[in-house]
């Protein structure tokens, strides 16, 4: 059985995966990862951002798929520049081209339309592998089996652990990303907290996902929590405003690309 974690960014599985990675590699299931950005807009510091960024987080998913048991062979990264990552036909066959090659039996992507963490990167990833997974099956050289959601608020499977230890150890090997994660590791206890000892048991912890069914229908979303997140995406405390998209020196190669990308999209200042 092979695994491959979809991640946006180099730092988005550790918070929300990391005891199910580990476990699965521990039982020496083929399991891999792709993140789709090097992450190279993660920081608010102008003059760090782009590939020099990139190249740091890049290595520091390494190290922490490492915590995991995860082979640094089985991790994979995507040229989508962070914070531009859409839902268009471009990058589904982007991501479509990363799993033919894989030939995953399971996918792990985060939760598009049940999420609690409303970043449109996130979001879009989601689905893109939710369409590729309902809708192009015809076109994989290996059928996904299937298909899992993390970061949602609508978990019908949990995966249970007694300890957070083993998630902050591959979590703060994030080092570039402490601005964030010395308040997520505050969180993350919380979060991740079982409520439901009747059902689960008396486990402390729990990683929960959301199983999408193939030939089921998806419940509605509620109209009223879709509102409520949608203004708090707007109020930036998830996705960063489109200002925060710059960098030091337009001149570079890097440079032109992001500001054909802006353009593109319609970012303004």
């Amino acid at each position: 059985m092979k695994y491959l974690f979809i991640c946006v960014h180099p730092d988005d599985l550790e918070f929300n995966c990391s005891n199910l990675m580990w476990y699965l590699s521990q039982k020496e299931k083929s399991v891999h990862i792709l993140s789709l950005t090097k992450g190279e807009f993660g920081i608010f510091d102008p003059k760090w951002k782009g590939p020099q960024l990139g190249y740091i987080r890049q290595h520091e998913l390494i190290k922490a798929a490492i915590v995991n048991g995860i082979d640094p062979e089985h991790i994979h990264f995507d040229d989508i520049i962070d914070g531009f990552v859409q839902f268009n036909r471009a990058h589904i066959e982007k991501l479509l081209l990363w799993i033919n090659k894989i030939q995953p039996d399971i996918i792990l992507a985060p939760e598009p339309y049940f999420t609690y963490y409303w970043h449109s990167d996130h979001i879009n990833c989601g689905r893109m592998a939710f369409y590729i997974y309902k809708h192009l099956q015809h076109s994989l050289k290996h059928p996904i089996k299937s298909l899992l959601f993390y970061t949602t608020f609508k978990p019908n499977f949990v995966w249970p652990f007694k300890d957070p230890q083993h998630a902050f150890k591959s979590l703060y090997l994030h080092k570039s990303q402490w601005w964030l994660l010395k308040r997520m590791g505050m969180f993350y206890p919380i979060e991740k907290r079982n409520f439901n000892f009747k059902k689960i048991g008396r486990w402390k912890f729990v990683e929960r996902y959301r199983r999408v069914l193939l030939h089921k229908k998806e419940p509605k979303a509620n109209r009223i929590l879709k509102t409520i997140l949608g203004i708090i995406s707007n109020l930036h405390l998830v996705n960063p405003p489109q200002k925060h998209f710059v960098v030091p020196n337009w001149d570079t190669s890097f440079g032109q690309k992001i500001l054909r990308l802006r353009e593109k999209y319609g970012f303004q200042d």
